[in-house]
């Protein structure tokens, strides 16, 4: 019988992927305070700085994607060793189970097909770097999760009239207050998908936004329309803990990773998703303009919302998508990610923490712009400070 989402993220609660969260919710809490502070101007140069490095993001995955089928080494820092799983044909999923048996086999084998290529090309001695394993983590569509928890449904189950309007749930946020309530209540009875999940009208809805129209080719998905996951923060944390251990037992106890980075992302970038999540508000939720991130493993330190920005948009250009995929038959269902010497991951990454729990939810872009502020600040005037949140911080910290 097939894992269900609800029934997955219950493990969540077995496991313990959720430390520091205390700290990333005070250091949020600074930067909303120390955002808030400042003056109209000095509020422009934090964004303006903040524009800079998301540029500077999509610039390195421009030129850090490979060029060439062969190419192991390209790209800078956490993008240097980018490795694309490729398959004869589409990865068939009878659930969540077999897509994360289905990354570790990968990873075994491609860490096993490249690793002598790593020892002939750096200097040091890479032994035990290559004992916890060539790749640090994994980056993912969406959709192949959605896959994995059967996330479908037929169209007209959510394409329906409420009080005189067709609601289509991609533009649900023109619609009014009271139609957006009627749909929730009588859409949320029809999706036996998310049963057991006790969703909100806010999760509902970015999943409905993202959801797809344009599927895998598989009979199964024939007149229904794929969701969007949800809580992906959850999901991740959890895959990349049961990753850690599939690796471990596939290679036989060779490779075991001290942590493990799962990044999930969609390829649209719809403004009505981030609209939904609350991005009106007096802090800014800034839009990559790329893609959707919606889920990461790793505490905020540990893995930086804008390095998960660049594995996605690697990602993305070299999945190209599925209709590409089925006229050349060439499948990319996911990609994983290396750096290029061992210093570069003590530098960067916290290796013990890519596993951890970020916190609940979707990746929140207020909560990891608020994150980011104290650096922004201190790069166009060098202050920092400290204060309280809001109830933002309570939904995604309970533990805190």
């Amino acid at each position: 019988m097939r894992t269900t989402l609800a029934t997955y993220l219950q493990r969540l609660e077995e496991s313990s992927p959720s430390s520091g969260l205390a700290e990333q919710r005070s250091a949020i809490e600074a930067g909303r305070r120390l955002y808030l502070s400042l003056d109209p101007a000095e509020r422009d140069a934090v964004l303006a700085e903040f524009a800079s490095r998301v540029r500077t993001e999509e610039l390195k995955a421009w030129y850090g994607a490979p060029e060439e089928p062969d190419s192991l080494f390209q790209g800078t820092s956490i993008s240097s060793l980018t490795v694309p799983c490729e398959t004869e044909r589409p990865l068939r999923l009878s659930g969540i189970e077999a897509l994360e048996e289905a990354i570790a086999e990968h990873y075994v084998r491609l860490h096993d097909r490249h690793a002598e290529t790593v020892r002939r090309s750096i200097v040091e001695d890479v032994e035990s770097w290559l004992d916890e394993g060539l790749y640090y983590g994994v980056a993912l569509p969406s959709k192949l999760v959605s896959q994995a928890f059967d996330l479908r449904v037929p169209y007209n189950d959510v394409v329906f009239d409420v009080d005189g309007h067709r609601v289509d749930p991609h533009e649900i946020t023109h619609y009014p207050e009271a139609v957006r309530e009627a749909y929730f209540n009588r859409a949320v009875e029809r999706l036996e998908c998310f049963e057991g999940l006790d969703l909100d009208r806010r999760e509902l809805e970015s999943s409905l936004i993202l959801a797809d129209i344009s599927k895998p080719r598989i009979e199964d998905y024939r007149d229904n329309i794929l969701l969007a996951p949800v809580r992906c923060n959850e999901i991740a944390a959890l895959m990349a803990g049961r990753l850690r251990a599939l690796i471990t037992e596939c290679s036989a106890g060779r490779i075991h990773p001290p942590s493990l980075n799962v990044v999930i992302y969609d390829s649209d970038t719809p403004y009505t998703y981030h609209d939904c999540l609350g991005g009106a508000g007096d802090i800014p939720s800034p839009v990559l303009p790329g893609l959707t991130l919606l889920g990461t493993s790793g505490t905020i330190p540990a893995f930086r919302w804008l390095y998960a920005y660049r594995v996605s948009l690697i990602s993305q250009k070299m999945m190209k998508g599925s209709l590409w995929s089925e006229a050349h038959r060439r499948f990319v269902p996911f990609i994983f990610f290396g750096v290029l010497v061992p210093r570069d991951a003590e530098i960067l990454l916290d290796m013990r923490n890519l596993d951890t729990l970020r916190y609940r939810g979707n990746v929140s872009p207020p909560l990891e712009f608020c994150h980011l502020v104290a650096d922004l600040i201190a790069a166009v005037r060098g202050r920092e400070g400290g204060g309280p949140f809001n109830d933002l911080l309570d939904r995604r910290f309970p533990q805190a």
